[in-house]
């Protein structure tokens, strides 16, 4: 992983829009740097802004939410409304840019922070909700928040306190630093999986003895076995006894059912009968007459429909005579009313040819009035567009009103023009010219006018400061007198203390053992015999001779004498120094306004000839007044071409108006209408559709006559075929056969009526044989016990039955409950010896890394990293300093680390013994040493040192800076060192300097 760029606005001091590219100069030649700047600066915001960016977390603050930013008051910039961090990173899949950012609305009230990942490779965005962006960068990264923080942000505090607690804080403390409480959770879970494997075996081994508790004894559960089989012979005998039972009552049954048919067969066969002779009566001679004439059915059918077509063609020649009558009528009344509002005498021969010619010669005119009209609503609109800046009273509609206010306004112009004409002498030069010039001047007098303000701006501040110079002096007069009395108070106070407690010891030597018992006090141990409980010290008279209270009452003093001195000196070094920057401001300050006036005096000389008579302001006025005149002027220049362009528009309107009432008096002479497309359309249409229909209906009528002569024809040929079959029959007319027919339904009906009572009638006979001889065969086969009987003793059987299954049920469910017991306790037996020996490995894991609390493995494993951990720190240690290496302590030393002395013959010394610097040295080979025990799974091309520097003397210094410029050099790590150190920025040449502004601000350089 390597950090390419950061990118931020408005976090903690820095505000403003701040960037840092590592891909480009000075990063490329020197990929070792040094993030400098005073305390409080911001420097340790940078890897905050990392952090943040990639985890949505700071180091000193912890998980970042709205809630937090407003509570804390960090992150956001005061008094900003808006913050983001962005940071561009490369891994193994590819070049990332993670962003963190926060905002506030329109009520001044913070939204809630947004996260997003963008793939720059790519060149898209991340489908992620802002929760998922830091899991996704942990992902990409391959470190969690706490791994990388502490593998490319490296913190020396967590090293040097990890160098000096004892074994189980520094355990604590590799857990944090290397990410190892992996061990710790495997103990713990090894110890709890082995505690819930005994616990099911010991659920199983409860179960077994509750299922033994529910066992019957043996002799009991023989017993119940030969019960169950005695009740299972008697059931058999019971169901054989029922089987015969119904089939007697079976038989019974059926004997009774049969007889009850027949009765209601007899009993339908008589309805029947009455019901066939009745239809005989009233509907079978009818029925039987039809039937005969149904033999002529085709040909009766095929007259009948003849003489519907004769009727039907009959009426069709009346209506089209009718039609015919009405469309002559119409033909009329179209031809009066072409002749008065076309002006147009037609026929039908003629009628095209007329009409074609008239519409042609009216479109032609409505075609040219309208091409007019439309010239002259757009010459209009024109017109009223030029003439809007003129803001003239009269409408264009009022063409004469119009023309005659533009001649009276160009008449003003034209006075108008004349005259500043001659106050600029225009005939001689431009208005655009003189413009210019003047824009010119007034733009070079603005910037003297500014230039005049800074400068009194300049001298005043440079005054403020030299009055508050004079107040400062002032204040701080009195001080060193005031200091030199209160040193003098403070000397003879000290003499007296110094005499009170000399006084105050030497009578404390000479107590007796009263004094010291009457200094006893409850629960505080005797100074001579340690007891607690001083039963003789009571009662004791209270003796005080005032050199306790008199020491304790001079203490005080001398308290608030030393206080008061070094607020005094405090102050007086305060105003000292506010006094030599103040004085060292007013320095400067003077120069620069010499400076700035003699610059002043030069660029602006020839202005300044002219303010010796008027002003800034009135010489601007001045100025600004000339220059709304020649504006004008402008205005006026271009106002005369458009009066004579307005004047032309106006003529050829008026033209336009003319011929457009021409053209209308040629329409009205020939049509005498309102609508005239819609109107000839209407009368056009309403001729030729009457001229069709009368064509149409003379098609009919001819159609109509002629078919009616050939059904006639026909007519007489069938009727005449039909008279001569008839007759044999007894029909002297058509009309009498046709007459006693039934419709299709009545006798298809009657038809289905006969047929249905003929095959009832044979059905129920049938039937009837049928019964009496199944009747005669089932009462020789019957029993001779009665039906009741034989219901009564089923009954009682039933009931025997019923209750012999209750028993032999409970019995069964005893014998099954008994075998099933059994069973379960021989699979729980199973099971436990199956578990015990699945579960062997648990128990020997638990004897060996188990516990409650995860101790045992976590020693081990923290034993195993530490001495990995302090071998590569001894390898970066070499690099540092020739003298030390780092050791676990043995059993006989003190729980810290061990630094072994290789100057002083490999002595093991403590820790806790060493300088701040050698500390340091050994806390920054330990980081190190981190940082690379993490990058063997992670490639890791960025780091971060932060501060620690300024406990080194200069030589160390250097080698340490030497170790990490070969570090870089071997890895092509990029190494950021934090620090305020002078000599570090010195060595250094790529740096990036945090500066604060004085107003709890700070701004951002690379060099």
């Amino acid at each position: 992983m390597k950090i390419l760029k950061i990118a931020f606005k408005n976090i903690n001091s820095l505000r403003g829009e701040h960037k840092i590219d590592f891909t480009k100069e000075p990063f490329l030649q020197n990929s070792l740097f040094a993030i400098t700047g005073p305390t409080g600066s911001g420097k340790t915001t940078i890897l905050d802004v990392i952090s943040l960016a990639l985890f949505n977390q700071v180091p000193r603050l912890g998980k970042m939410s709205t809630t937090e930013v407003l509570k804390k008051g960090a992150i956001l910039t005061r008094n900003q409304s808006d913050a983001f961090a962005e940071i561009t990173y490369q891994c193994k899949d590819g070049i990332f840019a993670s962003k963190w950012e926060i905002s506030t609305n329109r009520n001044g009230n913070l939204r809630d922070y947004h996260m997003e990942i963008a793939n720059v490779t790519g060149n898209t965005l991340l489908d992620l909700k802002k929760s998922d962006v830091p899991t996704k960068n942990e992902e990409l990264i391959g470190l969690n928040y706490d791994q990388f923080i502490k593998s490319v942000v490296l913190a020396q505090g967590e090293f040097a306190k990890f160098l000096q607690v004892p074994k189980k804080e520094r355990g604590a403390l590799l857990e944090k630093i290397t990410g190892t409480e992996i061990y710790r959770r495997i103990g713990q879970e090894v110890f709890l999986k082995h505690k819930e494997r005994a616990k099911e075996i010991d659920a199983k081994r409860a179960k077994i003895e509750t299922y033994k508790e529910q066992l019957l004894e043996e002799a009991v559960f023989a017993e119940k076995q030969q019960e169950a089989e005695k009740l299972a012979t008697e059931k058999k005998q019971l169901q054989q006894e029922l089987e015969r039972l119904a089939k007697e009552l079976d038989l019974k049954n059926k004997l009774q059912k049969e007889e009850n048919e027949l009765k209601q067969t007899m009993q339908q066969l008589e309805s029947f009968a009455l019901q066939k002779e009745k239809f005989d009566t009233e509907k079978g001679e009818a029925l039987k007459r039809h039937q005969e004439v149904q033999l002529f059915g085709e040909e009766l059918n095929q007259w009948q429909s003849l003489q519907n077509k004769l009727k039907d063609k009959k009426q069709e020649i009346s209506v089209a005579s009718e039609v015919l009558q009405q469309a002559k009528k119409q033909r009329e009344t179209l031809t009066v009313r072409f002749k008065e509002t076309f002006q147009l005498a037609v026929t039908p021969d003629n009628f095209l040819e007329k009409v074609t010619a008239y519409k042609n010669r009216i479109r032609t005119l409505i075609t040219e009035r309208s091409t007019i009209a439309a010239t002259y609503k757009t010459t209009k609109t024109h017109i009223e567009t030029l003439a809007k800046p003129l803001k003239l009273t009269a409408s264009v509609s009022n063409l004469t009103a119009f023309q005659e206010e533009l001649e009276i306004q160009e008449r003003e112009n034209s006075a108008a023009y004349q005259k500043l004409k001659q106050q600029f002498d225009l005939a001689n030069q431009s208005v655009e010219d003189l413009q210019n010039k003047l824009q010119q001047k007034l733009r070079l007098i603005r910037q003297a006018e500014k230039a005049h303000r800074d400068l009194e701006n300049q001298k005043s501040k440079l005054q403020e400061q030299q009055n508050e110079l004079k107040k400062l002096q002032t204040q701080s007069a009195d001080l060193p007198d005031k200091l030199s009395k209160l040193k003098s108070e403070i000397e003879l106070k000290e003499a007296q203390l110094e005499a009170k407690q000399n006084k105050l010891e030497v009578e404390q030597l000479q107590k007796q053992l009263e004094d010291f018992r009457r200094d006893l006090k409850p629960d505080e141990a005797c100074p001579l015999c340690g007891a607690l409980h001083h039963p003789f010290a009571a009662h004791l008279p209270l003796e005080e001779n005032g050199l306790k209270k008199a020491v304790s009452l001079l203490e005080q003093e001398l308290k608030i004498l030393n206080k008061s001195f070094t607020e005094h000196q405090t102050a007086l070094k305060q105003f000292t120094q506010q006094s030599s920057d103040l004085q060292q401001r007013i320095q400067v300050g003077t120069a620069h306004v010499k400076t700035v006036q003699s610059e002043f005096t030069t660029q602006f000389k020839t202005v300044l000839k002219e303010i010796e008579e008027n002003d800034f302001t009135v010489l601007e006025n001045m100025l600004e007044k000339q220059e709304q005149d020649l504006a004008a002027a402008k205005k006026l220049q271009d106002t005369r071409s458009l009066y004579a362009n307005l004047k032309a528009q106006t003529q050829e309107l008026q033209t336009l108006i003319d011929s457009g009432i021409e053209k209308k008096k040629a329409i009205t002479g020939l049509f005498k209408g309102e609508n005239f497309e819609q109107e000839i359309g209407e009368a056009e249409t309403s001729w030729n559709s009457n001229e069709q229909n009368t064509a149409q209906q003379n098609q009919f009528l001819k159609a109509a006559e002629e078919t009616s002569e050939t059904l006639k024809i026909e007519n007489e040929k069938i009727s005449s075929d039909l008279l001569s079959k008839l007759k044999p029959k007894g029909y002297d007319a058509i009309e009498a056969a046709i007459a006693i027919r039934l419709n299709a339904t009545q006798a298809q009906a009657w038809a289905h009526e006969n047929q249905e009572l003929e095959n009832q009638l044979l059905r129920l006979k049938t039937l009837r044989n049928k019964l009496v001889e199944e009747i005669k065969t089932l009462t020789d086969a019957a029993d001779e016990i009665p039906l009741e009987e034989l219901q009564e003793q089923q009954k009682i059987k039933a009931a025997a039955l019923t209750e012999n299954e209750k028993l032999a049920g409970e019995i069964t469910r005893t014998i099954l409950n008994q075998k099933q017991y059994l069973k379960w306790i021989s699979d729980l037996k199973t099971q436990i010896d199956k578990e015990l020996k699945d579960s062997e490995h648990w128990l020997i894991l638990k004897d060996l890394i188990g516990d409650s609390k995860g101790d045992k493995f976590n020693d081990f494993a923290q034993d195993l990293t530490l001495a990995q951990l302090l071998q590569l720190a001894n390898k970066r240690l070499t690099h540092l300093t020739d003298r030390y290496r780092i050791d676990q302590p043995t059993d006989d030393e003190d729980d810290s680390l061990v630094a072994i002395d290789e100057h002083m013959g490999g002595q093991r010394r403590s820790i806790k013994t060493l300088s701040g610097g050698e500390t340091f040295i050994l806390s920054l080979a330990l980081a190190l040493a981190l940082s690379d025990l993490a990058s063997r799974n992670i490639e890791i091309n960025s780091l971060f040192i932060d501060e620690g520097f300024g406990t080194l003397d200069p030589e160390t210094l250097d080698q340490t800076l030497d170790t990490l410029e070969v570090l870089q050099a071997e890895s092509s790590k990029m190494i950021g060192v934090i620090s305020h150190v002078d000599s570090l920025k010195e060595r250094i040449a790529t740096q990036i300097q945090l500066t604060q502004n004085g107003q709890g601000y700070s701004s951002l350089k690379v060099v």
